[in-house]
């Protein structure tokens, strides 16, 4: 499935996959860095694929001019002599002492390490994505050459587990080539199986829900920033209550909010609740009407956080924000000093209307 191809959305709503790209490199840590080869690629994000491609290409040819560096596995082995711990169970299971042997658990020196494994992983899954025939080759051969070294081969729905690294501050030169090749293994998007090629025509509701609230803060933390905006997503609220009976502290409900954004030299705080279903619904009486009850969830987020002491709380904003394809809403009222804002991103647009469409939503 190429760029051009659609990602089928509750067994109806059709997205081009390019745009499903774009939501995942808003939602990657790859964003974050402001690498300047970032340049452009939102507007042309059928081009992600090739530009992950060449940082990576460009990354092992600097690494191959050098032994790459080793680290420390943990190795499991049958040997003649005792080297670490010895693993009892199976060496008594097996009778491994009668044949001279002894089943030891070790840390050995090893190339095949998790960070250059994913680095393989990405290029062999990049492979038969890229557009230029050339950047194919030049993958499928570093992929090799880093086989040849050492470095085992993997499926990918496991480099796909196991695309968690951590980093430490003498990872600095390292860190984005590896966010790269994690975002590479993305764009097989959620669940998906197959040898690197897109073969998945839909997503489930909770996998896009979950991949639109990371895009959306993930933009937000890398764009809005430079306006002055703060950005915190997942953040745990409290009920700001008094006066609780003995057992109400353990009752209540905890309050979680996908994206928070404060901009404190404007004095302006938004609450931002995204969803996955259409921002209208049909009235009892007939007619569209806003959803209720997550009116009444933005609601309680933005009310139950005033206090005196913090004049952001007591004009905090509310924002109820929608994927869709083809609606557009873009709806707004006051209510007890605090405005709420009902919107919808449309993303069967270009890419460069979709980043406008989140930029406009906290302007207006």
């Amino acid at each position: 499935m190429g760029p051009d191809a659609f990602v089928v959305l509750s067994g109806k709503t059709r997205i081009p996959v390019r745009n499903l790209w774009l939501l995942l490199l808003y939602a990657s840590d790859f964003y974050k860095t402001g690498s300047p080869s970032l340049s452009g690629i939102e507007e042309y994000p059928e081009r992600l694929p090739d530009l992950l491609g060449e940082i990576l290409v460009a990354s092992v040819a600097d690494r191959l001019k050098k032994p790459l560096t080793p680290a420390f596995a943990p190795t499991e082995r049958d040997l003649r002599r005792v080297r670490g711990r010895i693993d009892v169970l199976r060496t008594e299971s097996h009778q491994l002492l009668s044949r001279g042997q002894v089943a030891c658990r070790y840390e050995e020196l090893t190339v095949d390490t998790p960070r250059n494994r994913l680095v393989q992983a990405a290029l062999t899954f990049l492979a038969p994505l890229v557009v230029s025939k050339s950047l194919s080759h030049r993958c499928r051969a570093d992929a090799r050459r880093l086989s040849e070294l050492g470095i085992r081969s993997t499926d990918t729905r496991s480099a796909v587990r196991d695309t968690t690294v951590r980093f430490s501050r003498n990872d600095v030169q390292d860190r984005a080539v590896l966010l790269a090749a994690r975002l590479a293994l993305q764009l097989i998007l959620p669940s998906d199986e197959g040898t690197g090629r897109l073969r998945r025509s839909s997503l489930t509701d909770h996998e896009f829900r979950r991949l639109f609230e990371r895009a959306v803060g993930g933009f937000y933390r890398a764009t809005a920033s430079e306006s002055g905006w703060q950005t915190r997503t997942g953040q745990f609220i409290s009920w700001n209550s008094n006066n609780e009976t003995p057992g109400a502290g353990a009752l209540i409900p905890k309050m979680q909010t996908d994206i928070l954004l404060e901009n404190f030299s404007v004095n302006r705080r938004i609450f931002i609740d995204t969803k996955f279903t259409s921002a209208l619904a049909v009235g009892q009486f007939g007619g569209e009407t806003f959803k209720s009850s997550h009116l009444y969830q933005i609601y309680t987020y933005v009310r139950s956080q005033e206090t005196p002491n913090d004049p952001a709380s007591l004009s905090a904003e509310g924002m109820l924000l929608y994927p869709s394809v083809g609606q557009f809403v873009r709806e707004s009222f006051q209510s007890g000093g605090h405005r709420f804002s009902v919107l919808t991103v449309d993303l069967g647009v270009s890419a460069a209307d979709i980043r406008q469409q989140l930029l406009e939503a906290i302007t207006v």
